[in-house]
């Protein structure tokens, strides 16, 4: 067993542990004269500047030193009601005047509706006795033919023939609906019978109240000679109105969807209305002056 050293026991010497002490105690004491000699937080806080700001102050406003005028501080206010309520005046206005439009419109195609559906219900009151005067016509016609047809089988007796279908005495057989028709109609028809061969075995149309012409059939002052399917005869008594246009009165003529309103004018078309008796192809309608 080795011995134990005597050296590796000795410990330093005191002198030598002494200057590092004297460091650790010298810097607790700078420390506390530091805290010692400060000053206090409330010290400081008196000693910081005092001073109030405003709001008007952090707003960047300033006190007006001018005195309080209600009026003028009112005024604009006033001014902003003013234009509010003149605007809702305008505007209600407005609307009463789109309203007013509105209605007025409604009552045009009211009225136009009423009136398109009158024309209507008139054309075919006007067709439907047109219909019913052909019809008359044809079955006068028929008659007419079987009269000729036993008189050509029976005796000749006195020069009694064909020509004793026209009228006696050249007096046109007018037929009338609501009464006679006027002096002037009645003295062209007899002319017309009297002078154009085949008019005195048709039949005349003279009034009826459901003719759409006002100044015509209704008044006693039209004439429909019912020529059917005979057109040369159409023709001839049209030609012959033509000829004698003053002294018979005559206003206006209608004859194949045409209309003639003096005796050296021209034809003029008229719209179609669906039928040959609406369009006046079995007929020659005139119009005398009252």
């Amino acid at each position: 067993m080795r011995p134990r050293s005597t050296a590796a026991r000795r410990t330093p010497p005191t002198g030598m542990r002494r200057p590092s002490l004297y460091l650790a105690v010298a810097a607790a004491g700078a420390v506390a004269v530091h805290v010692l000699a400060g000053p206090e937080p409330a010290a400081q806080a008196e000693a910081a500047p005092t001073g109030t700001v405003s709001v008007a102050d952090a707003l960047g406003l300033t006190a007006s030193a001018r005195p309080v005028d209600p009026a003028r501080d009112l005024a604009p206010l006033e001014e902003l009601a003013a234009t509010r309520s003149s605007r809702e005046d305008a505007q209600v206005a407005a609307q009463q005047a789109q309203a007013a439009a509105d209605q007025a419109e409604v009552d045009r195609l009211a009225a136009e509706a009423e009136a398109t559906a009158a024309a209507e219900r008139a054309a075919a009151e006007e067709e439907a006795a047109a219909k019913a005067a052909a019809e008359a016509a044809a079955a006068a016609q028929q008659q007419t033919q079987q009269t000729q047809q036993t008189q050509q089988a029976a005796p000749q007796r006195g020069g009694t023939g064909a020509a004793a279908a026209a009228p006696a005495g050249g007096v046109a057989r007018i037929s009338n609906s609501t009464g006679s028709v006027k002096p002037v109609v009645q003295a062209a028809a007899d002319a017309v019978v009297s002078a154009v061969p085949g008019a005195g075995r048709i039949t005349l149309g003279g009034t009826r109240a459901s003719a759409a012409d006002p100044g015509g059939h209704p008044s006693g002052l039209a004439l429909d000679y019912m020529v059917m399917t005979d057109a040369a005869l159409g023709d001839a008594i049209v030609e012959y109105h033509r000829a004698h246009w003053a002294e018979l009165g005559v206003d206006y003529l209608i004859w194949e969807q045409r209309m003639l309103s003096s005796p050296g004018g021209s034809w003029k078309a008229m719209a179609d209305r669906g039928s040959g008796t609406a369009n006046h192809y079995d007929h020659v309608h005139v119009n005398y002056r009252g």
